[in-house]
């Protein structure tokens, strides 16, 4: 019997954790009216940056389209076209230039979804300098609608000074004493077929605007044995939307995975994940990880990673 992630959102289904290199579970299991798109932001980045994501998407034997936003300060851009990126130069609109650039991205993803000539079948939208894959990211069964990831159990909104610090500098202290004792889930790694993507890209930025860089100072909330004063800054701010929709119940179709399922959010961790002989890292369920994602907060699979796709 499948046991639901602790503090399951309001209208979310758990999903069983399978080997990724389970295939599509029935024929409704994707749109098949367009190829896979895989979105990132490599605002600033170089080549080097982007190797371990692109050298390792390609591997994966991938055939879908993967998109990279540039912006006028990212560098090699070409070396990034060759490893397999097809790359989308941007620069920030008026409206929109003071929102950090984990915000700004959303918008740029719903524009591209929305001027598409035809449905993409299903879509990941991931941060990039730190995830790497170990498979092709659509062979694992996506559920129909939205598909999440918690982060690790031991950490809770609450309890997290940098969750406490983006929902109380936007949404606000109410909304964040709602979230409290909730799984934080990373809003750095999100996949659903063209539709569903569509409608989560519009309730997020619909809720990332308005926004002010600085937010006047807070008191800090505390609950009892509460959090330490959260950090300045509001550069992860869209996770803090991202959970409120998710907790709030806010998304119509969601599933949502934990680090036994596809994807290994390595964040808060406590301890480095095993490999197997191939030297996949394993989630917890025991199984190579489909995405691997955060692997830079451990130094040591830092430099294996990079060792790797050098």
């Amino acid at each position: 019997m499948t046991t639901p992630p602790a503090h399951m959102p309001p209208g979310a289904a758990p999903h069983s954790p399978r080997s990724p290199d389970s295939g599509p579970s029935g024929p409704a299991a994707h749109d098949p009216t367009g190829p896979d798109l895989v979105m990132g932001l490599a605002a600033g980045y170089h080549a080097g940056d982007v190797r371990p994501f692109l050298a390792s998407l390609r591997a994966t034997g991938f055939t879908g389209r993967c998109v990279l936003f540039t912006s006028p300060t990212t560098r090699d851009t070409d070396r990034m076209a060759e490893m397999g990126a097809d790359i989308l130069p941007f620069e920030r609109p008026p409206a929109l230039a003071h929102l950090p650039y984990n915000a700004l991205r959303y918008f740029l993803y719903l524009d591209l979804l929305r001027q598409a000539p035809r449905p993409y079948a299903r879509v990941l939208i991931t941060d990039v300098r730190d995830v790497i894959f170990q498979r092709d990211p659509f062979s694992f069964p996506w559920a129909d609608g939205l598909n999440v990831t918690l982060e690790d159990a031991r950490m809770t909104i609450d309890a997290c000074p940098y969750m406490t610090r983006w929902v109380t500098g936007h949404l606000g202290e109410a909304a964040w004493r709602t979230l409290a004792g909730r799984r934080i889930s990373c809003s750095g790694t999100t996949v659903g077929g063209h539709a569903a993507m569509t409608d989560y890209l519009e309730r997020l930025t619909g809720l990332l605007l308005p926004f002010s860089p600085t937010p006047p100072p807070l008191q800090t909330p505390r609950l009892p044995d509460g959090p330490p004063a959260p950090p300045i800054g509001m550069a992860g701010y869209d996770q803090g939307v991202h959970n409120h929709l998710l907790h709030g119940g806010h998304l119509p179709k969601v599933t949502v995975h934990d680090n036994a399922g596809p994807i290994l959010t390595l964040g808060y961790k406590a301890t480095p994940p095993p490999t197997d002989e191939r030297g996949d890292i394993l989630n917890d369920a025991g199984v190579p990880a489909v995405l691997v994602h955060q692997y830079d907060r451990m130094p040591e699979l830092f430099r294996a990673v990079r060792a790797r796709y050098v």
